[in-house]
């Protein structure tokens, strides 16, 4: 039977005071993705990053419950232990995809959102994780995951790869030392459902928060062609594309982008 990853159980990073600000890593990142951006933004707002379960320090337990329906609920407590009944909400990549169902399932509690690529126009899992999600072969493919499957996946995020230290390397491949918490990652990968596009469209059409969209022009995992298809289908959405940067804005461009959240976040009211 599925376990619920217990929200008070979760790491998490939290810096300043002020409106509260809630940061969504992506698949296979966690907190450490906003090293960048949790000071700056602690000079205006509360700012909490967790770790998802299956992910950096949090639990990853082998038998977790990690779909996004598991996953949005357990957000929802999360602000519930901290105390916070309204917040922001910035998601970078699959991080997006739970601000939106965030939104849509609790729409008292979120007042803004900010989309750095979110995973919503998408048809499939990247490819780099779905050899995790076949039946007999996942098995293997979690084993074989190591350092070499990290410096992959960073070379696809990064447009700028003279990032990508030694020093970033290891503390993405940190949390996946261990064989159980590569395969609690594979599991993850298995729960992970790919929507129609009718059903995200009907989501897109019931958010009615303030909504801000961040995307790199050289994103090669989510092209950034998908914002056209989001802002469509999302009017209000404010849309700032990046140059020179890929799939993780917050970290390729750290200072622009603390910079448009601010004034993002203080014209919509969220300062």
């Amino acid at each position: 039977m599925a376990q619920i990853v217990d929200p008070s159980t979760w790491h998490w990073t939290e810096q300043g005071d002020g409106p509260a600000l809630l940061l969504l890593h992506g698949l296979g990142a966690s907190s450490f993705s906003f090293r960048h951006n949790l000071a700056r933004l602690a000079e205006k707002f509360r700012v909490l990053a967790p770790d998802l379960p299956g992910h950096g320090s949090s639990p990853a337990p082998g038998n977790g419950d990690y779909r996004l329906e598991a996953l949005t609920r357990g957000l929802h407590d999360f602000l519930e232990l901290r105390g916070l009944r309204r917040v922001a909400v910035a998601g970078n990549s699959l991080g997006g995809s739970l601000a939106l169902l965030l939104a849509r399932d609790y729409p008292e509690r979120v007042a803004a959102l900010i989309l750095l690529a979110p995973a919503v126009a998408v048809t499939r899992v990247p490819m780099i994780f779905y050899p995790l999600r076949l039946p007999v072969l996942g098995g293997l493919a979690a084993a074989l995951f190591g350092p070499w499957t990290i410096a992959l996946g960073l070379r696809l995020a990064y447009h700028r790869r003279e990032l990508i230290t030694p020093e970033v390397q290891a503390a993405y491949a940190r949390p996946f030392r261990e064989l159980s918490r590569r395969l609690a990652f594979r599991r993850f990968c298995q729960q992970l459902q790919i929507f129609p596009l009718a059903d995200i469209k009907a989501m897109l059409h019931q958010i009615r928060q303030p909504t801000l969209l961040i995307w790199g022009r050289q994103d090669r995992i989510l092209p950034v062609s998908q914002a056209s298809w989001i802002k469509a289908r999302l009017p209000q959405a404010q849309f700032h594309p990046l140059e020179e940067v890929g799939h993780a804005p917050q970290e390729e461009a750290p200072d622009a982008v603390n910079e448009i959240i601010i004034d993002f976040l203080t014209r919509t009211g969220n300062n």
